[in-house]
């Protein structure tokens, strides 16, 4: 696995946030969303290109300006344990989308999520 830029390595932590100038476009729904967003959340970038975010750990690689997310795990289990856990108890298995990739872009001094198109995002500060 090849080297993390050091430039990255570290611990942020993330805070939601409302795009520049859209505030006005927040529906009630969203609103209470940016309310209940109010808790941090945690993210570290390891040299060895291992990250932990919350619950999840994977691995992260550049790519120009974003950074690539792949899980691996989520609550210290992989995707086929938590579907054989999930047959085991007889129930059918819908968290497969928290092993998606994800995207944050960076920007400067810190980590953005990278659809332009949402209102809300989330940003990674430095700790």
């Amino acid at each position: 696995m090849p080297k993390a830029t050091i430039n990255l390595v570290g611990y942020y932590v993330g805070r939601s946030k409302v795009r520049e100038g859209r505030e006005i476009e927040l529906s009630p729904q969203e609103r209470k969303q940016l309310q209940k967003a109010s808790a941090l959340i945690d993210l570290e970038l390891r040299a060895d290109g291992t990250f932990t975010k919350q619950v999840t750990e994977g691995i992260w690689r550049e790519e120009g300006i974003r950074l690539v997310f792949t899980p691996q795990k989520f609550g210290g289990k992989t995707l086929e344990e938590m579907i054989r856990a999930a047959e085991e108890m007889g129930r059918a298995f819908g968290l497969s989308f928290v092993f998606h990739e994800f995207y944050l872009v960076v920007k400067g001094e810190v980590l953005v999520s990278s659809d332009e198109r949402t209102l809300l995002y989330t940003e990674f500060s430095r700790v």
